[in-house]
């Protein structure tokens, strides 16, 4: 792991959020956290694109694959990674649009690991300068 940029944290728990920022935070990660569906929207329109984010589907106020689809709208070429408990929505076309899916559980290990694999793998496609 290692600094590339802004990692959204996007999930309506707020222990869930400061676990994941503090996690990403001492692997030399910069975070940003949002914890509702108009705070993600806020953030995307700042002006300051995350380099990854990481989003759970269980938003309170708006549907969570509605969100999605705002996303994907909005900033279709910053990667996300859909990590969320709601694991039936992991074939549904919106989902598949996301660069991962992965279920929670106790072990954060494999979210670690597709992270650093979808940043390596847009930060290739980076051109050189």
């Amino acid at each position: 792991m290692g600094s590339t940029g802004v990692i959204l944290i996007a999930d309506p728990n707020p222990f869930v959020r400061s676990f994941l920022s503090r996690e990403l935070k001492t692997a030399g990660y910069q975070t940003a956290e949002a914890g509702t569906s108009r705070e993600i929207v806020n953030y995307l329109h700042s002006g300051h694109l995350p380099a990854l984010m990481i989003m759970e589907l269980d938003f309170p106020i708006a549907v969570g694959m509605n969100v999605l689809n705002r996303i994907h709208d909005l900033v279709p070429t910053v990667p996300h990674i859909i990590y969320t408990h709601l694991t039936e929505y992991e074939n549904s076309s919106e989902a598949k649009k996301a660069d991962a899916f992965i279920e929670k559980n106790d072990d954060p290990d494999e979210l670690f690991q597709t992270i650093d694999a979808v940043l390596a793998r847009y930060q290739s496609k980076k051109p050189l300068r």
